[in-house]
């Protein structure tokens, strides 16, 4: 046996004394200290370590809620941990399967809200559609009703409108009839004024005799006009053609007959003036029903208008609610057209969460069987490859980490010498296991490794407030 192999052996030895007594030695502590800087790749591992493929897809599946530094520590910590049988399992082996477990019961715990959650709102949707679906089953059936009720309306607006249209033409023939008798009366009153003048002018001097015989002319032209108002009175053909031969004599040359002739023509233009006058008054009044007629249809063209006014308002106040109505029913149809790519977005979300739950639940039931495993799982990888957390990245990390011992002169002896010098072997076992080479580091660990002690001071306190960390 070499130097360096009875160092080695001697460091197992001390490391297997510390764990049975609780303690770890100094070497062990220093590892401890520098083993969380180490850097591991999350995926390497060697066919060795296939057993605890469920264990490192567990964390990688858990890598996004953990940071990366502890995903690196449980990943080395996990073979050692569940390498060993579980009911042998010592405290730091049980600490980190137990962290291991309650990661998987929150993890679990998440998915399963979230779950949850999808479904909530999967239900929650289709309860909100068959609400919506209700509510624009009566928003339909109001609008239908506003929109009978908008016709309604309108069809009185326009009844309203035609009456206004007829009561304003009423109002207009009335005024023209009104125009008219107006102007009837008008005329009679002035031909009844006109003939009174004549006769004051023509027939009262002719009856009277006034005109001198030298003035023969103007009593001539009197006579002839003084016709015309006989005529006008529409007196008898005889008395028509006696009144101007009575008309030529002397007052006092005039017979009987002829002052009976003056006499009835005389009562003719008094009577024509007196029909003149009837008719005058038959005007008039109709001039007075007719202007009644023009007020009556003035009044009923505003009373027209103003049901108008009041069915257009009617007809807008109906037309803007039946918009509100119609408004909702559209707003109702957009939201419900809208459900279909919600709920397919949350039954992908459903789906996927559903799917994310179950590979979680394949993988923590993996991880269960090693933890309940009563195995004892090949940790030769560990002990040899590099890439992990090993027993020459441990040694590494110890010799970078401790104090050189000082130098002492080097002693040839045989390899039977050495284990004659036991007391002073142990007295420099920690300088030999610090400047041994890396067979004599690896066997240190491998010796570490058998018990579960690699880290058991410093690197549980470290995992503990990493995973706190974590959780947190």
């Amino acid at each position: 046996m070499t130097k360096a192999a009875a160092t080695a052996k001697r460091s197992a030895s001390a490391a297997l004394q510390g764990a049975a007594k609780g303690k770890a030695p100094k070497s062990a502590k220093l590892a401890a200290v520098a083993a969380p800087a180490a850097e591991v790749p999350s995926q390497a591992f060697e066919p060795e370590l296939e057993w605890c493929r469920p264990t490192f897809d567990l964390l990688d599946f858990l890598s996004d809620s953990l940071p990366p530094a502890c995903v690196d520590m449980l990943r080395a910590a996990a073979p050692h941990a569940l390498g060993a049988k579980a009911h042998e399992r010592h405290t730091y082996q049980t600490a980190v399967v137990d962290s291991l477990a309650r990661l998987c019961a929150e993890a679990m715990k998440k998915h399963r809200d979230a779950v949850a959650s999808a479904e909530g709102a999967v239900s929650a949707l289709l309860q909100d559609k068959e609400r919506a679906m209700e509510q624009l089953a009566a928003a339909t059936r109001e609008e239908e009703a506003k929109r009978e009720a908008k016709g309604v309306a309108a069809s009185r607006n326009k009844s309203a409108d035609e009456m206004v249209t007829a009561s304003r033409q009423v109002m207009e023939s009335a005024r023209k009839k009104l125009e008219e008798v107006e102007s009837l009366a008008h005329i009679v009153s002035e031909a009844k004024v006109g003939f009174e003048k004549e006769i004051e002018e023509t027939w009262m001097p002719l009856k009277a005799g006034a005109f001198p015989p030298k003035e023969w002319r103007a009593r001539q032209k009197a006579i002839e006009h003084a016709s015309e108002l006989l005529t006008q009175a529409e007196i008898p053909a005889s008395l028509a053609a006696a009144v101007p031969l009575v008309l030529k004599e002397k007052l006092e040359s005039r017979t009987d007959f002829s002052a009976q002739v003056v006499e009835h023509a005389d009562i003719a233009l008094r009577e024509h003036v007196a029909s003149i006058a009837t008719q005058l008054e038959g005007h008039h009044a109709t001039v007075d029903s007719q202007t009644q007629a023009v007020a009556k249809a003035e009044g009923e063209l505003k009373a027209a208008e103003a049901e108008l006014a009041a069915t257009l308002n009617a007809q807008i106040e109906a037309e803007n609610t039946w918009v509100d109505s119609d408004s909702a029913v559209r707003d109702l149809k957009a939201a419900i057209g809208s459900f279909a790519e919600k709920s397919e977005q949350l039954d992908a979300e459903l789906t996927a969460s559903k799917i994310s739950l179950e590979e979680l639940q394949g993988l923590v039931g993996r991880f269960e069987g090693l933890r309940a495993s009563t195995e004892v799982q090949s940790m030769d990888a560990v002990a040899e490859e590099p890439k992990d957390v090993s027993a020459e990245a441990l040694a590494q990390k110890v010799e970078d980490v401790t104090p050189q011992a000082p130098a002492e002169p080097p002693v040839d002896a045989p390899s039977d010498s050495a284990e004659a010098e036991g007391g002073r072997a142990a007295s420099t076992e920690s300088s030999a296991a610090l400047s041994a080479p890396a067979s004599a580091s690896k066997a240190v660990v491998t010796g570490l490794q058998s018990v579960g002690v690699h880290v058991a001071i410093q690197g549980e306190t470290m995992m503990n407030e990493v995973l706190g960390n974590g959780l947190s």
